[in-house]
């Protein structure tokens, strides 16, 4: 079956953005709201380290931020995932980014700012406002990074070239979402099979050998086509990862990225090393999948394809789902409860679209 217009997918299997908000002016309403918070967060500068009441009030007001400036992007971006060729999403969507990121711009003191409050006066605050240990780890987190945090107006400038350094990601994902398309894949009896984003894995999951090539050909050779735009847009990434990396003086874009989940560079180089410890076991893996399949050489478009028939099956979405909450039950009832209401106020979008 061809993959359907948005028009075309009924209504009770896409998501409901409502739930969000009520409709488009109810959020236009919130980006008005968000876009009054930075006088609020200039009304805190210079006096994080005046009270713990004053550093709570800071955190408080981040939270604030974050709840509606989450929702506003969330019901945007939700909008415009569902067709990514549709302009008037896409310009929501970077009405909310240009918002955050101005946020991002007028809290610039903040990280500087908690960084000079000295480790006896912020233990004092603790116990001065119990309320502030909700926030003892993330203020810990910041602290932790203190060779990375730069002057406010070195963090002011860093906020305000995000929105330019999302631009390789916005540009990849029009060109795989909105303006590639591939031409169908024939199997071994020359039935079309229609290739997307989303059929290529499923297709490269046939019994068909033939498919699978066919597929795997078909994708990679239109992607070939724009082979010169994929390079400039990793180019344009790497460079703005390292601006960023060497901005903030890490040593690389390699420790940049782990400082952000606390994973030493150690550990990411040493699990290479196991894996390259260990390849036999990966070509004995390889030859026993070859044996499997009864092929004489192993391509990359055979290696999704299941090698015991007995993994081949079709599981129905309803069946899926109350397999889902049976295998949750065990994190209580108030996860499954919201994972019921997810399922039952369709937060869900269950099938590809043209877009």
């Amino acid at each position: 079956m061809p993959v359907p217009k948005r028009s075309e997918v009924p209504v009770e299997y896409t998501w409901d953005v409502s739930h969000i908000f009520r409709d488009e002016a109810a959020w236009n309403e919130a980006l008005q709201k968000l876009n009054a918070y930075p006088e609020k967060i200039a009304a805190m500068k210079g006096r994080l380290g005046e009270s713990a009441s004053a550093l709570l009030s800071a955190f408080e007001l981040e939270d604030e931020i974050e709840v509606l400036g989450g929702k506003l992007y969330g019901y945007a971006s939700l909008s415009s995932d569902v067709d990514t060729a549709d302009s008037h999403f896409q310009a929501m969507r970077s009405k909310a980014r240009s918002a955050l990121i101005a946020l991002g711009g007028a809290a610039a003191f903040f990280e500087p700012e908690l960084m000079a409050i000295p480790g006896e006066k912020l233990e004092a605050f603790y116990r001065e406002e119990p309320k502030l240990e909700t926030y003892r780890r993330n203020i810990e987190k910041i602290r932790a990074k203190a060779a990375h945090i730069l002057d406010p107006a070195s963090e002011a400038l860093l906020a305000r070239a995000g929105e330019i350094a999302g631009a390789p990601d916005q540009i990849g994902s029009m060109l795989r979402n909105a303006d590639l398309k591939f031409p169908p894949a024939a199997d071994s009896e020359g039935k079309e099979h229609e290739l997307t984003n989303g059929s290529f894995v499923p297709l490269l999951e046939s019994a068909d050998r033939v498919l699978r090539k066919n597929a795997f050909d078909a994708y990679y050779g239109r992607m070939g086509e724009f082979r010169n735009t994929v390079a400039a847009t990793l180019d344009a990434q790497f460079r703005q990862l390292k601006f960023f990396a060497d901005a903030r003086h890490y040593g690389s874009t390699l420790e940049a990225a782990l400082d952000s989940t606390e994973v030493p560079t150690a550990v990411y180089h040493n699990l290479i090393e196991a894996v390259h410890a260990n390849l036999d076991k990966m070509y004995r893996y390889v030859a026993l999948r070859r044996r499997l399949l009864g092929v004489d050489e192993l391509h990359m478009y055979d290696v999704y394809r299941p090698v015991i028939s007995s993994s081949e099956q079709t599981i129905p979405f309803d069946e899926a789902k109350e397999t889902v909450l049976k295998a949750l039950a065990v994190l209580g009832e108030d996860y499954t409860a919201l994972l019921q209401r997810a399922f039952n106020e369709r937060w869900i979008d269950r099938y590809e679209n043209v877009g």
